[in-house]
């Protein structure tokens, strides 16, 4: 059934008289004539072809089908109430859809995202996430964060704002460095080394820079995702090379910590951008907060 067919008005004085049982107050609660709201009902049970109330003495009792019917209407009416409520008290609030790769949503975003919404508490922020090779969902999103380059999506966006450029470096799980310290870069040797099919290539540059060379990287956890190999660090399964960016100063996130935060490689630009539906003054509040914490780092 289509919903231009539904007689809304007609259910909707059903749904008052199933609730009061009686016709005089629905009326009065609907601010209508007794007999507007007897028509109605009537219009109501000769659509559906079944009757819906059944005289019992003077008053008005359901019928089996009036009491499938007021059920479902109830309950329907409860929740659209519910729902214009929610609507109604956060008028007031600014709503602010954020997208951005899963692993910076992880680690970077989502732990800092309690200091903007402090800062601006007429700010409610909804954040969702991609992964490598998924296209933005520019329709739903007012900012979109990007890591890489950003050519193929330009026309769907606004200019974007260069946040930060990756600092590679070694990533391990506090519970593994107690086993097996760092203290200088050939220690990494002794874990397994982690990799992310998404991020090819970071052990061979990190191990260049720390000054590692010919050797032969083999075997160990290899893992489709990003964020899927930083949980696996997590679990203490080995160590990888990941942004430094991610980690606040002399603060281990989620019990991760860079051993050697000096030996760096450069990986990928992330960018923001605002979308073509956003309003601009709240998405270059938000994208002007983002820089300006990623400038901290």
């Amino acid at each position: 059934m289509k919903e231009r067919e539904l007689p809304l008005i007609a259910l909707r004085a059903f749904a008052v008289a199933a609730r009061t049982s009686n016709l005089t107050s629905a009326a009065k609660e609907l601010g209508v004539t007794h007999g507007a709201v007897s028509k109605q009902v009537n219009a109501l049970e000769s659509w559906l072809g079944q009757k819906l109330f059944a005289r019992e003495g003077r008053g008005l009792v359901l019928t089996p089908y009036g009491q499938v019917l007021a059920g479902k209407l109830g309950q329907a009416v409860k929740d659209i109430g519910a729902a214009c409520d929610y609507v109604r008290r956060q008028r007031r609030q600014t709503v602010l859809a954020v997208e951005a790769p899963a692993t910076f949503a992880m680690y970077f975003l989502m732990p800092r995202l309690r200091l903007f919404e402090a800062k601006n508490p007429n700010f409610a922020v909804w954040i969702s996430t991609r992964i490598t090779g998924q296209m933005p969902d520019f329709s739903a999103n007012d900012i979109i964060i990007t890591r890489g380059s950003v050519q193929c999506v330009r026309s769907h966006l606004h200019e974007p704002v260069l946040l930060f450029e990756e600092q590679l470096t070694l990533v391990s799980a506090d519970s593994l460095l107690k086993e097996k310290p760092v203290k200088k870069p050939s220690d990494v040797l002794k874990h397994r080394l982690i990799t992310s099919e998404t991020r090819p290539g970071h052990w061979d540059a990190w191990l260049s820079a720390a000054g590692i060379h010919d050797y032969l990287l083999e075997g160990g956890h290899r893992f489709d995702h990003m964020f899927v190999a930083m949980h696996a660090v997590r679990e203490g399964l080995g160590s990888i090379i990941a942004p430094k960016n991610f980690f606040r100063p002399n603060n281990a996130e989620r019990g991760l910590r860079c051993s050697l935060p000096r030996i760096t490689v450069k990986g990928e630009p992330y960018f923001a951008h605002s979308t073509l539906r956003a309003d601009s003054k709240s998405a270059n509040r938000f994208i002007c907060w983002l820089k300006d914490i990623t400038a901290s780092h």
